[in-house]
């Protein structure tokens, strides 16, 4: 009977050491803290340069890394193919801004020329010329990472995001 209820305690505790593992996996895909107003100016000064476009309130960048392979399955595809998925991420992006309108959008990637299809052919996405990868995104993750910058200086990192899920509502 103790031998039981001892394997009955052991498996409950790894279930529950496994499940609070996930959880703090899961909350490091996320990470909020708050920029200076002065390294905001400074975001703000340095993305006007690279777009020639004046920043607005909001800033949301998706910023991606010199060899990452996230979407190289998708190279093998037809040009076609991919063109259409360069296509509709644009759309989606520009209706985000219609729907935004204090909100600037930036879709960056690291000096390189090692990506895949879906970043190389798209003439939307900026260079950073290292001052982000140096200053902002410091942590190199697959799948690039996303950043979404409040005017007040509060932020949200979204780490290993493949789908630019800082254009996703705020859960309340």
């Amino acid at each position: 009977m103790k031998l039981k209820k001892t394997i009955i305690l052991s498996i409950l505790s790894i279930v529950i050491i496994s499940c609070a593992g996930s959880r703090s996996v899961s909350k490091n895909r996320k990470h909020n803290n708050q920029f200076s107003l002065a390294k905001v100016d400074s975001i703000k000064n340095y993305l006007s340069a690279i777009s020639d476009k004046p920043v607005k309130d909001t800033v949301i960048i998706k910023y991606d890394f010199n060899y990452d392979g996230c979407w190289n399955a998708l190279d093998q595809q037809t040009d076609n193919y991919i063109a259409k998925i360069i296509i509709s991420t644009n759309d989606f992006i520009s209706k985000y801004k219609i729907a935004h309108p204090g909100t600037s959008v930036y879709q960056i990637k690291e000096s390189g020329k090692n990506f895949n299809k879906l970043i190389l052919w798209n003439n939307k996405i900026l260079n950073d010329g290292g001052y982000l990868r140096k200053n902002i995104f410091t942590k190199k993750v697959t799948c690039g990472t996303s950043l979404k910058l409040y005017p007040d200086g509060t932020y949200k990192f979204f780490y290993g995001d493949s789908h630019f899920m800082a254009l996703q509502p705020d859960k309340k």
